[in-house]
């Protein structure tokens, strides 16, 4: 389990879903599902969706659940792997253990984990010299999770 920073940018409703899960990994095992709001409008279109349970008001806000079909649909539109990139699990020849990073390339998530890193006094260089990036287990499209 884990999360990514990405944008759905051609469809806000289900960037919607995508943020209610907490953007992550794999649609289907997520440490969140909700989505608070006090927008009567977002509400509205929540209600009519078939990705969305309206359930509950607390404290002036209106809590969504994201349904299984919601969780499909985001299975879905991840599965494109050109668009979205790939799981790559970063290993170091120096620690144990690992870092799960989302990315289209090898080295783009060499540089992403260098990134999230800190690390001052490695040079990206350096850093890859001790690192190796290998595609990790892939997100589950809807038609696997049907199966």
């Amino acid at each position: 389990m884990g999360q990514v920073n990405r944008y759905i940018k051609d469809n806000p409703a289900l960037d919607d879903v995508d943020h209610a899960l907490g953007r992550p990994y794999e649609p289907f095992n997520t440490y969140r599902n909700y989505y608070a709001t006090d927008c009567p409008d977002k509400i509205s279109d929540f209600q009519k969706s078939p990705w969305w349970n309206v359930t509950r008001k607390k404290s002036g806000l209106t809590y969504c659940f994201v349904s299984d079909e919601g969780r499909k649909a985001l299975a879905e539109e991840l599965s494109d792997r050109d668009k979205y990139g790939r799981l790559y699990e970063i290993t170091s020849k120096r620690y144990e253990g690992s870092k799960l990073v989302f990315a289209k390339t090898p080295s783009q998530a060499n540089y992403r984990a260098w990134i999230d890193a800190d690390l001052d006094d490695w040079s990206f260089m350096e850093y890859c010299a001790e690192i190796s990036a290998r595609l990790a287990n892939k997100t589950r499209t809807a038609a696997q999770e049907a199966e």
